[in-house]
């Protein structure tokens, strides 16, 4: 009796042997598996980094390589901003009423190429023979990503083209106005102004 007793036992303790290894097996296998993540789960792999890292070493290098003063110099540059004479008052219709300012703005640079400069427009039309108070008849901001919508080119001619209702502030009995128009360059920061007589 003593004897089945004791194989019992034996056989107990070792089923509770190999479940308790069983379950600590389970659990080292997890946790290598958190432990030895694939470069391929992350992101990025350590190899695409690195060559990454390796692009822009060399971007770098290139760039200390070339002279900073002839870079600079190797870019044109805005040298002016021209308000051509087209910029005027024009009829939408028959009805010979003007009421919509056409501003044709042309950006040159040091090449005397016309090109799409970038920078804040500022128009005001004016009436200098009226009295102080009423000689601003209207002031219009067009701010550099508003200003990139009006490019327009064609066989005769590359510019900036902005058009303003000013039917409303407009009374028919003006003689002559005055058109000013300022152009921040946002590459270099320079202020190019121009102005125009319309005469009715």
């Amino acid at each position: 009796m003593a004897r089945k007793f004791s194989i019992r036992n034996f056989i107990l303790l070792c089923i509770c042997n190999i479940i308790f290894i069983t379950g600590c097996q389970k659990k080292q296998k997890s946790e290598n598996d958190k432990a030895s993540v694939s470069p391929k789960d992350t992101k990025e792999s350590p190899v695409k980094l690195s060559e990454e890292i390796a692009q822009l070493k060399k971007q770098v290098e290139s760039l200390m390589g070339l002279n900073k003063q002839a870079r600079t110099e190797a870019l044109s540059t805005l040298a002016n901003v021209e308000l051509t004479n087209r910029s005027d008052l024009y009829s939408k219709d028959d009805d010979k009423k003007k009421e919509t300012l056409v501003v044709y703005i042309k950006p040159i640079d040091d090449m005397g190429d016309v090109v799409k400069a970038a920078g804040l427009v500022e128009v005001e039309l004016w009436n200098l023979n009226a009295p102080p108070k009423d000689a601003t008849l209207g002031q219009w901001k067009i701010e550099p990503d508003e200003l990139k919508k009006y490019w327009t080119s064609s066989l005769m001619s590359t510019h900036y083209k902005l058009q303003f209702n000013v039917g409303d502030v407009l009374t028919g009995s003006e003689k002559e106005l005055t058109l000013k128009v300022k152009f921040t360059d946002y590459l270099t920061g320079k202020v190019f102004k121009g102005q125009k007589v319309i005469n009715k």
